[in-house]
């Protein structure tokens, strides 16, 4: 009878956590779909660039023509590449940071600061996602000197740059909050992981 409880109870429990489970993976499979296709516009981009900056520099050169639309699209994939970047080097955890006194402290500290940032951080890039949507509207007017094609193109690197950036904070931020200590090495083996993929 006691057995047949604690069976109960055990399958339950383990019932309860199935979709949190569940909401775990998919979350992490949503966020791998993500980066996958961020860093592949990012080599689109890089490769345009390059070709982009190549063909300017061909019929500049060598044909004595001008190709005004090629360093226009070089320029505004350039600002694509920048602000996606941004958040491909949160991913790995390269941005500069000064964090050695915080690693010195007790893990309650380290929990209080890392959350401190955690905040300001997110609060300052949601300011900048948010604020930067009001340029798409100036951006459906003003047309591009070249293409004239909206500048609401270029100026849509702002809010997809920055949110996925905040994204990536907040995925490499959380677990130095919840465990300063692991959060570390985490991220290490999370790095040599993906490096190896």
């Amino acid at each position: 009878m006691h057995d047949r409880t604690t069976s109960n109870g055990g399958t339950a429990g383990a019932q309860k956590s199935a979709p949190t489970s569940n909401l775990i993976r998919f979350l992490q499979f949503c966020l791998t779909l993500l980066r996958r296709l961020v860093d592949g516009v990012a080599l689109l981009l890089l490769a345009y660039m390059a070709c982009a900056i190549a063909a300017q520099i061909i019929g500049r050169y060598f044909f004595n023509y001008s190709i005004a639309w090629s360093e226009e699209t070089a320029t505004f994939a350039q600002v694509w590449l920048t602000l996606l970047g941004a958040g491909i080097a949160m991913r790995y955890n390269q941005h500069v940071g000064v964090d050695v006194l915080i690693r010195k402290a007790p893990l309650p500290v380290q929990r209080l600061c890392n959350g401190a940032s955690l905040l300001l951080g997110l609060w300052f890039l949601g300011v900048v996602v948010v604020g930067s949507l009001s340029m798409l509207a100036i951006g459906f007017v003003v047309k591009s000197p070249a293409l004239r094609i909206p500048m609401a193109i270029p100026y849509m690197a702002l809010p997809v740059g920055f949110g996925y950036f905040l994204i990536e904070f907040a995925v490499t931020s959380l677990p130095k909050v919840l465990h300063p200590g692991r959060a570390d090495q985490t991220a290490e083996q999370a790095q040599d992981a993906e490096a190896a993929a």
